[in-house]
């Protein structure tokens, strides 16, 4: 069997970050995570490869709106497909976020969150 898939969850609640992990390393993926944007940044750009973003908007130090932006700009990490999830079901910023691929609406649905994995890895 080849390497499997890398999944970069980057959300602050230790619950969902937790509860994700296990769901998708079940599935059979990678996991990593980060605690909000800024640390993602600096684990993307200290080399960590991913092939796919699950990205929490609302989160202390650097949000999910900064993370996109600085992700964006960067042709080191600017390819990865990226997942928003948010409680937030009026997404009227949108379009502040460039290239996102698809947006869950918390609390996540496992059977959406994997058919929307798999329509990108």
């Amino acid at each position: 069997m080849g390497l499997s898939k890398r999944i970069f969850v980057i959300e602050d609640d230790l619950h969902i970050r937790e509860s994700l992990t296990e769901v998708l390393e079940i599935e059979g993926f990678n996991v990593f995570s980060a605690v909000n944007g800024q640390e993602a940044l600096d684990i993307l750009r200290s080399g960590e490869k991913a092939d796919l973003i699950l990205l929490d908007l609302m989160m202390p130090v650097k949000d999910g709106f900064q993370f996109k932006a600085e992700q964006e700009v960067d042709p080191q990490i600017s390819k990865i497909p990226v997942i928003i999830m948010s409680a937030n079901g009026n997404m009227s910023a949108k379009k502040e976020l460039g290239t996102v691929k698809e947006f869950l609406k918390k609390p996540i649905d496992l059977d959406a969150l994997l058919s929307t994995i798999n329509k990108y890895i």
